[in-house]
Formats: C-alpha cells, structure tokens, sequence
C-alpha cells in the first residue's frame, strides 16, 4: 500500500475547492491528506513545500519519500492512491503525457485569470 500523499491546494479557486472535495470523497483509505495553503499545519508536516509556488498549481508531498510533485505529476500518484483509478495509472506513465496536460492546464488557468479579472500568482 502506499504511503499517504499530502496536497496542498488554492482555497481561492473554486476548481481546486471542487476538486479537493471530489478527491476527499473518493479517498476511501485515508491516503490523501488535502489541505489548504492557508493551512497553519501545512509547512509543520510538509516543510519542504515552504518556498514553493503552492497557490499556482497544486502540489503534492510523498510522505514515504519526501518527494514533491506539482501539477499534472500528481495525477498518477492520486490515482495510485484512490480505489478504482489504479487502472489509469500505466496511461499517466506514458511519455510527455503529464506534460502536454500541465501545457493545457496552464493555459486554461491563465484564461480563467482573464475571464475573472484574478490576478494570476508569479
């Protein structure tokens, strides 16, 4: 089994709020710890997020490995995590896919900023 992945998202999008619940529902096996990046205990247990460009795009911490993903890099580690999405798991390993789905993500959000008026985060 593995070991519980940390996600520290954008309580000021509704996007990230929509998804951080969807996720929190599906998570049938405590292995998603989702918290807000205004969470006060957000840097005690992750320390290596401080410096990180946490209100951008989401990011994750690995709790076994300590290692840190962002964006579309979470996807196969959240998938390895819920019931029912491990088969989706050899698709996100296909090469320069998670890339071309950051390229996209990123160009919706800027949209998104122009559409709302947000000012969007450095």
């Amino acid at each position: 089994m593995p070991a519980p992945l940390i996600l520290a998202y954008d309580p000021a999008c509704t996007l990230c709020c929509r998804m951080a619940l969807w996720l929190a529902r599906r998570d049938r096996q405590g292995l998603l710890l989702i918290l807000s990046v205004r969470d006060p205990e957000l840097l005690s247990l992750a320390p290596e997020l401080g410096g990180k460009p946490v209100e951008r795009e989401i990011h994750g911490l690995d709790m076994a490995t300590r290692e840190i993903r962002a964006g579309a890099d979470l996807l196969r580690p959240i998938a390895l995590r819920l019931p029912g999405w491990r088969w989706v798991s050899p698709l996100l390993a296909i090469p320069g896919l998670t890339g071309l789905l950051n390229r996209v993500y990123l160009r919706w959000a800027a949209w998104r900023f122009r559409r709302t008026g947000r000012q969007p985060f450095a």
